[in-house]
């Protein structure tokens, strides 16, 4: 019986001590996916932020996307970005990354929710990656 609450505490403990590293490890994996398998199809990761209002979007010199520091740290580099405001929905931030013969393209996208009294974001990445000839 000792046994049985000792292995179900170290189960407990061990699974509510690391979220951040999770989380982290999570989105490394599908950059690393994305890298070798997608084959220029976006893949979208909806819960990397949490809902934000207007006043808090950032500034373009200020824009921070997560899975472009996860490429940055594994040697890409940015070649081109851009970012766009549609009247009637969301604001895009795009950025093109290379190394070697691998180009991806991040997109930050803030889907507006207009229908509430105070208009909040969600915010959502997708990358797509392919391979290009040197």
């Amino acid at each position: 019986m000792k046994y049985i609450i000792l292995l179900l505490s170290i189960l407990f403990f061990s699974c509510s001590e690391k979220p951040e590293n999770q989380r982290i490890d999570f989105n490394e994996k599908i950059v690393d996916f994305a890298i070798k398998n997608s084959n220029n199809k976006f893949i979208e990761l909806p819960d990397l932020y949490d809902l934000i209002s207007k006043e808090t979007i950032a500034k373009d010199e200020d824009e921070k996307l997560i899975l472009v520091q996860i490429l940055k740290k594994k040697g890409f580099e940015v070649k081109d970005w851009g970012r766009g405001n549609h009247p009637l929905g969301s604001r895009i931030i795009v950025l093109k990354l290379k190394k070697d013969s691998c180009e991806c393209e991040v997109q930050k996208t803030y889907y507006s929710t207009a229908d509430l009294p105070n208009e909040i974001y969600k915010i959502t990445e997708s990358i797509r990656c392919k391979k290009t000839s040197l």
